[in-house]
Formats: C-alpha cells, structure tokens, sequence
C-alpha cells in the first residue's frame, strides 16, 4: 500500500513539475505531382502550445495554416473537416484572440519565401497536445492554397494544399 501511495505522489509531483508533451505532423501535399513537405512540431508549455513549421515546396506567398478537426488526410485534405473550433467561436486568429474569441485551429498565415520556405513559431494559449478542455493530438494540420483574409466563416483560404495527421511523440 505504501508503494501505491509513493507512486501516485511521484505523479502528481511530475505533474505539477511542468513535465509537457509533444508532438509532431509530418506534412506533405494533398496531389501526387505536389513538392509541399515538412514538420511541424507540437510542445505544451506553461503559457500554450507551441507550435514551430518548416515547410519545403510551397508556392510563394501567404497561406492559411490551420488545425482541423479530423486526423485525416485523405480525398485532398477534405476529409480533415472543418476548422478546430471547440468554443463554437467565430473565424478569426486564435494566437492573437484565444481560443473562445476564434476557431482554436486558426493560426493565420504562413509565409511562403520565394525559394519555397516557410517557417512559423506560435504559442496558441489554452491549447494543449491531449490534457484538458482544448487538445488537438490526433487531429491534421492543413495548409491553404491561398491567403487567410479571416472572413467568416473561415477565411477563404481556398483549397487545401498539404495536410499532416498530429501524433503525439511524448509524455
């Protein structure tokens, strides 16, 4: 009984000790000919989750980079759903208005170079990998052909142009 006790209480201990998960989606284009790959990776911190893109192949330019509901890429990314959206908010930028002023997947645009990188690093407060009210572990990633002009109901960002499944890595 006292072995129980003391492993529980080393839980809790870690628990509270900031331990985090993380994970990762490796991303690659929705069509056959498509060059689109990269990673994206996924840590809980104390202020969100921390999300960091490096993404190859992509078109020049600014596209919308969300999380889906649905940890399914296929039929050209549609089968991925909808936009997160656990607050039934409206579209807009989760980084910059939280979760329950916005779709808790929207993250913007990403910024294609004219060599074809992109990169991001966000932290999207409240959000965690699987612990708590807002998770997205298991969910996809989803880049947009085009521009995030954050119109309603979710930004017109065009067709989905490279997807990738959220696995979670580490406890």
């Amino acid at each position: 009984m006292r072995r129980i006790g003391w492993a529980v209480s080393a839980v809790l201990l870690g628990a509270s000790a900031g331990w985090s998960e993380t994970g990762i989606a490796k991303i690659q284009g929705t069509s056959g000919e498509s060059t689109i790959a990269g990673t994206v990776t996924f840590t809980d911190t104390k202020d969100g989750l921390k999300i960091s893109a490096k993404l190859t192949g992509v078109p020049a330019g600014d596209h919308g980079f969300h999380i889906h509901v649905f940890g399914n890429c296929e039929d050209a990314g549609k089968a991925a759903g909808d936009h997160y959206n656990p607050a039934s908010a409206p579209h807009g930028d989760a980084v910059k208005s939280g979760v329950k002023k916005a779709h808790g997947g929207d993250l913007g645009n990403i910024t294609a170079t004219a060599d074809g990188t992109a990169a991001l690093d966000v932290v999207l407060p409240k959000v965690t990998l699987s612990s708590g009210r807002f998770t997205v572990g298991g969910r996809a990633m989803v880049l947009h052909e085009k521009t995030d002009d954050f119109s309603q109901p979710a930004g017109n960002a065009g067709a989905r142009v490279a997807c990738g499944v959220i696995a979670i890595t580490a406890k």
